[in-house]
């Protein structure tokens, strides 16, 4: 029997978050680490309220519809009149059908393009461009690319847009989340041809590679950055107010605007791919699509504990397979005791085991906590939230984190939450102890960049230190906040991700152990 060692690395998490929280910090100038970590941007179409808390979806209100299914959006595509991609002059009469990005791949797309530009070429260079053609058809099927390398919109694993995994997405989460679920079904030695990959799969992955090598480093350079000045140095202005206006917080609102336009574009061609006709295709390309190699694949050995937590793991989907970030931290509790007492041999043993974690278990259901009192996350910002986070974030003093916790709190107020109710430390849930960790770990890094920076010049004197302070130096509490807030924006938002978009595969309902891809598996068996 699989050991349940997703439970010991929630509690773990609990655990850590909450101990750096006490002793970390983090700059003032930099916006909510959520933004930071490349969080999808909530589309205005999207629901914005409460997550829902149970298997069952958010009630909706007489506006509100109800998400389009996994079949119900193949089925509407396949009736579009219409392709994005035109159709090569060689499959015209053929039995084709229409499909989203899902399912079109780089070399119907190739094919498409070739054909639109081959009759603007002089009759001299047509010959030539065919050849060019049958070459790039060649690389094409012989360079590979493994799958762990690849990424998958959740969408067309088979999720919809109100459950979780297409709800909290990064960058960085979601190709985690994908490569987790391709190791649980002993894919990751897998290598797919060039041609194979899918127009959905290579926008995904673009934008992996592009947050990971160009975004995440300016945005960290940016932040790094010495003094700069300010451009209303000299002017009489006040020094709060030249010491907040500065060409280092310019930097930082230029390079997380660009960060979030990018984001947006992303969103909306992501979205685009996979929900309308992009080409129209045969039974041959479409099953092609995303298929690995059948004589090519990689050695890549993966560590035991991470085959063993995958193997526990499926999409989440809101009505057959409850989240993990949506359990409470009892359940973890009763499943890290047994992971525990399985690990041990002795009968002593299993019984102190047993007996301690009784012991954890009624202490936790003597506790209460007020739960609303916990500020909503920030992924659960409206858009109009967002933006007062974002600009909230360069206020001095009061911006960044107290500024998330009072619009956190006002959301919560907002949707008609009891302030003064409470539930035991057993019920609260895996989310709601991972955003206290969150905002425990920003608050203490706020109060340190704050006071630090206040006190750090007249504490340097009275050693009889000089401290730099003009253009060219570094702040040691504001360097300290920088390194602080890295594990925050880029450890536990993405963990917070991957705990919400999957579920234990015992709490699937659906009796396949898949979540929310067997709604994929019912319309495209695998």
């Amino acid at each position: 029997m699989r050991s349940t060692a997703v439970g010991t690395l929630v509690v773990f998490a609990l655990t850590t978050s909450s101990a750096n929280g006490s002793a970390a910090v983090v700059s003032t100038t930099y916006p909510g680490p959520a933004l930071a970590a490349g969080l999808s941007p909530r589309p205005a179409a999207e629901p914005t309220g409460p997550r829902p808390v149970t298997k069952h979806r958010t009630p909706r209100t007489a506006r509100q519809q109800p998400a389009e299914s996994y079949a119900d959006r193949q089925e509407r595509i396949a009736k579009s009149k219409r392709s994005l991609l035109a159709t090569p002059k060689s499959q015209r009469g053929a039995d084709t059908s229409c499909v989203s990005g899902e399912f079109t791949t780089l070399s119907v797309v190739y094919d498409s393009l070739f054909e639109s530009i081959y009759p603007t070429l002089p009759p001299a260079l047509q010959g030539p461009a065919r050849i060019q053609r049958n070459i790039a058809h060649r690389d094409m099927k012989r360079l590979h690319v493994s799958t762990l390398a690849v990424s998958e919109n959740p969408m067309t694993l088979g999720a919809d847009r109100e459950d979780g995994s297409a709800r909290y997405r990064g960058p960085i989460s979601q190709l985690i989340v994908s490569n987790l679920l391709k190791i649980r079904d002993g894919r990751e030695s897998e290598a797919i041809p060039l041609g194979n990959i899918t127009v959905s799969q290579a926008v995904e992955s673009a934008f992996v590679y592009l947050f990971v090598t160009v975004i995440a480093p300016v945005r960290v350079g940016v932040g790094f950055l010495p003094r700069l000045g300010s451009p209303l140095t000299d002017t009489g202005a006040p020094d709060v107010v030249v010491s907040s206006l500065s060409y280092n917080s310019i930097l930082n609102l230029v390079t997380l605007g660009g960060q979030l336009g990018l984001q947006y574009l992303y969103q909306a061609i992501s979205s685009s791919v996979v929900n309308q006709c992009v080409a129209q295709v045969t039974n041959e390309q479409r099953e092609a699509a995303g298929r690995p190699s059948d004589s090519v694949r990689f050695d890549v050995p993966i560590a035991p504990i991470v085959a063993d937590i995958a193997d526990q793991l499926a999409l989440a989907d809101n009505e057959t397979c409850t989240p993990i970030s949506e359990l409470s931290l009892s359940r973890i509790v009763a499943r890290t005791a047994d992971y525990a007492q399985r690990s041990v041999t002795g009968a002593d043993q299993k019984r102190l085991i047993a007996a301690e974690a009784r012991k954890i278990l009624v202490g936790m259901r003597s506790t209460r906590i007020p739960h609303h009192l916990i500020p909503a996350d920030p992924a659960d910002f409206s858009q109009a939230e967002q933006i007062a986070s974002l600009l909230g974030g360069f206020i001095p003093y009061v911006g960044g984190a107290p500024t998330d916790i009072i619009l956190g709190l006002g959301h919560n107020f907002g949707q008609g939450n009891n302030p003064l109710e409470t539930v035991s430390l057993a019920d609260l849930t895996v989310t709601k102890s991972l955003t206290a960790a969150y905002y425990s770990w920003y608050l203490s890094v706020h109060l340190f960049s704050v006071v630090g920076g206040l006190v750090e010049s007249p504490l340097a004197a009275a050693l009889g230190l000089v401290l730099p302070t003009g253009v060219g130096t570094w702040s040691p509490t504001g360097l300290a906040g920088r390194v602080a807030l890295l594990p925050l924006t880029y450890g536990l938002v993405n963990y917070h991700n991957v705990v919400r978009s999957m579920c234990l595969r015992e709490d699937d309902t659906t009796g396949t152990g898949r979540g929310a891809e067997a709604n994929r598996d019912r319309r495209t068996p695998r």
